[in-house]
């Protein structure tokens, strides 16, 4: 009977379109990231190119993502959607052949890598903004646990089948297929059929939509509480990402450490998934803030050294408490959050995440050589200090579901 009403956000045609779409194109995002990386390698013996690449990639990202939040509101959301996955297999399918070719052209690799990253800036606030019409309300953390679920799986098996693709067929063949996947993607996209507005909206200028969503989420504590704290998080996990595998090897265990240390922040991810699809709380953000507080002691525990089967489970409590908040923040966005704001407020809450990775891998590398403890130490106080300044707020403690939205 759990497992029944755990899966009945499937029954709704939209939402099992909206799933299929969701679980191919992260599948294939996951993919691409190891391809475009070992592929340009191969084929230009020059790390930098590829790190140019996805670093092109990632600035068109952020440069356009509140401008794509903005359009996400004024236009069908699925339509978006659907327009940005053939931009994003255009792009794929066309790296792809430069490597199936060797020959890669460093101008259009960078131009493919800007349209890219523009087509992302747009899709993700759309995406953000689109469950709330595939399924009712009362249905809506399960729908966001199962898509969160789609992605924790991915980024157990993604890399894998990058790794047997590229071993087998090459890396542009991997490309390519990741391309067909944006198509697939696309085409589930266009056929969910979403209602028509009930009023039409009166336009507005970009800016002044964009002025408007910026004070939405400046008056609105539960909202820039949060992203704040997303973005402490944010810098805490780029900041482990460098600095783990250099803890591991001094501690003698190296590789072998590192790689459980990330099978293990997978595990998190699952287990907050499964955790979700169970309880739903009458206090998200409350729920949301403590279950954030789980990345306080493993951020302690690497810092002072814990021992390795410690260390194992806090992150993985941490994996599970992160991706248990990313699902209660998006729900409760999509219960409170006006329609025609969701996906610009979305888009700041993208920009955060984005923007704040590289200084993360920048304080990393900085600290790589020594001082790393310090650094984690730091970093904890900031992620505790973040959830403390958002639990001060009484209008992020008493934040309840709403009553018609609850499983009854």
């Amino acid at each position: 009977m759990r497992l029944r009403q755990s899966l009945e956000p499937f029954r709704h045609r939209r939402f099992a379109y909206q799933y299929a779409g969701f679980t191919v194109s992260v599948i294939g995002n996951t993919l691409s990231q190891v391809a475009v990386t070992v592929g340009l390698l191969e084929v230009t013996g020059s790390g930098a190119t590829a790190g140019l690449a996805l670093s092109t990639s990632t600035v068109a990202l952020v440069v356009c993502i509140l401008f794509g939040g903005v359009w996400a509101d004024r236009l069908p959301r699925h339509l978006v959607m659907a327009t940005m996955d053939c931009v994003r297999a255009a792009s794929q399918i066309g790296v792809g052949v430069m490597l199936l070719t060797d020959r890669v052209q460093l101008p259009l690799l960078l131009f493919l890598q800007v349209c890219f990253g523009a087509a992302q800036a747009f899709h993700l606030p759309a995406s953000s903004g689109l469950t709330r019409f595939t399924v009712p309300k009362d249905q809506l953390q399960r729908a966001n646990t199962l898509l969160s679920f789609a992605r924790s799986m991915s980024g157990v098996l993604g890399p894998l089948l990058a790794g047997a693709l590229i071993a087998t067929v090459g890396a542009g063949w991997a490309l390519i297929g990741d391309g067909l996947s944006f198509l697939v993607s696309g085409a589930c996209a266009a056929l969910i059929k979403l209602p028509r507005r009930e009023t039409p909206r009166e336009k507005d200028s970009t800016l002044r939509e964009l002025a408007a969503g910026f004070r939405l989420v400046r008056t609105t504590p539960w909202i820039w509480t949060s992203i704040v704290g997303f973005m402490c998080t944010h810098v805490a996990v780029a900041v482990f990402m460098v600095v783990g595998p250099v803890l591991a090897s001094q501690n003698g265990t190296g590789v072998w450490q590192w790689s459980l240390l990330i099978a293990a922040l997978g595990v998190g991810d699952v287990l907050g998934d499964l955790f979700l699809l169970r309880y739903q709380p009458q206090r998200p953000m409350l729920v949301a803030r403590l279950a954030e507080l789980l990345l306080v002691p493993m951020l302690l525990l690497m810092a002072w050294g814990a021992p390795l089967p410690v260390q194992v489970v806090a992150v993985a409590l941490a994996g599970a408490g992160m991706t248990a908040a990313d699902s209660l923040w998006l729900t409760t966005m999509q219960h409170e959050v006006p329609e025609d704001s969701m996906s610009k407020v979305s888009s700041y809450d993208w920009l955060s995440s984005v923007a704040l990775r590289p200084v993360g891998f920048a304080l990393g590398a900085a600290f790589a050589g020594g001082g790393l403890a310090v650094v984690l130490g730091c970093l904890a106080v900031l992620v505790l200090a973040s959830r403390l300044v958002s639990l001060a707020h009484p209008s992020v403690r008493s934040l309840r579901t709403p009553a018609d939205a609850l499983v009854h």
